[in-house]
């Protein structure tokens, strides 16, 4: 009865998804993006920003992480 339940509930998700959005990430996970503002630091009294290389997450979004190669930096004002 499990499986019944299980295959017409995968039936109408793919029927309201379509089949290019179900189970698939668009742009696909991981994939490069632009370069997306990190953290900084300051020094002699002038704040810079880091700006590391983005990816896309599963739902579209350009992100990045600490972790990520620094793209620029940039002064981002005083401290």
């Amino acid at each position: 009865m499990t499986r019944i339940i299980t295959r017409v509930g995968d039936a109408v998700l793919g029927k309201v998804l379509g089949r290019e959005e179900a189970g698939a990430c668009v742009p696909e996970n991981g994939q490069a993006c632009s370069c997306v503002a990190s953290n900084g630091y300051c020094s002699g009294g002038v704040y810079f920003r880091y700006y590391r290389q983005g990816y896309y997450n599963c739902y579209g979004s350009c992100v990045t992480s600490t972790s990520r190669s620094i793209c620029y930096v940039k002064k981002a004002g005083v401290c």
